[in-house]
């Protein structure tokens, strides 16, 4: 018997009977929202991700609830179903209220389902989560219109200024925190400027700096915060680096600077002392606490090579 004949040969009602049960355990399995409402608000359908969202006990306690309740304001549900109503499908955002008061934010994708009179019948869709998105979202728009009237940028080379460096690693450290995230920091230090400046002027110091700033440049990414820390120090934190990455960039770095040494352009030569400190999310640390382990680790270079 062939596999048609033997799925044709199993009776209809328990065929659907197996199916209606596959698809039920698909959506208590799944991890988003997912419901069935009325135009007026009522809860048909929902399962366990909803309810746990909304801070309910069950998907069936849903089915007591209007979802006219759970808006924070009243006017995000009626703008956005004159919307769907003429659409059929309206992705938005909106606040919403849990059981025990919280407020999160969802995202919604839901579509109108007409019946054959061509009125609505009801509204199927899948709500996400998305509280800690908005939230990041808040902080870093709130750090940047605070950093908005700052002065961020060294104006020599470019980069970040220590001000500025701390500033954007700051927000970038708090979400790293959020996810237990690694990251590394390295921390470096101008060998020769002082030799520069006296035997071939400040401007060639200058011109030095702006080298080392170069050399970071095209070593790292655009995304990653690169600054300049003051005198002869930069500093950079390359973002979501792994370790492996890192390595790899601090090869690049070595590479970048022996290329800038070959060149006949330049009248005297780069040297760098370096160290990288390594944030454990297992054991928090603060973004001073991991560039004075960096500075440490830079010190300890630099000796080695005055011994050597």
């Amino acid at each position: 018997m062939s596999k048609n004949q033997k799925m044709h040969s199993v009776p209809f009602e328990k065929r659907f009977l197996e199916s209606e049960k596959r698809f039920q355990d698909l959506l208590s399995h799944l991890p988003v929202g997912v419901y069935r409402t009325t135009p007026d608000g009522k809860i048909i359908e929902a399962n366990p991700s909803l309810a746990k969202m909304l801070g309910y006990p069950s998907h069936e306690d849903l089915k007591d609830v209007n979802v006219k309740d759970l808006y924070v304001r009243a006017k995000d549900r009626s703008e956005h179903l004159k919307k769907l109503n003429v659409k059929g499908i309206f992705f938005t955002e909106f606040e919403l209220r849990r059981k025990d008061g919280h407020i999160i934010w969802g995202r919604d994708y839901p579509r109108a389902v007409i019946d054959s009179g061509g009125k609505i019948k009801y509204y199927d869709g899948i709500l996400v989560d998305i509280t800690e998105q908005k939230k990041t979202e808040k902080e870093l728009n709130g750090a940047l219109r605070k950093l908005g009237t700052l002065s961020l940028q060294d104006d020599l080379t470019g980069l970040y200024n220590r001000r500025g460096f701390f500033a954007i690693s700051a927000e970038h450290f708090k979400m790293a925190d959020r996810k237990r995230t690694k990251m590394f920091l390295l921390f470096m230090d101008l060998d020769n400027l002082k030799n520069i400046n006296d035997k071939l002027g400040h401007h060639k110091g200058d011109e030095a700096l702006v080298g080392v700033a170069n050399i970071l440049n095209s070593t790292f990414r655009r995304s990653d915060i690169k600054g300049r820390m003051g005198g002869d120090e930069f500093a950079v934190f390359p973002i979501g680096a792994s370790q492996e990455g890192m390595k790899k960039a601090m090869s690049r770095l070595r590479k970048n600077i022996k290329a800038f040494n070959k060149s006949k352009e330049n009248p005297f030569q780069l040297s760098v002392s370096m160290g990288v400190s390594h944030y454990d999310p297992e054991h928090p640390s603060t973004i001073d606490e991991l560039l004075v382990r960096a500075d440490k680790l830079m010190y300890e270079d630099k000796r080695r090579k005055k011994r050597s």
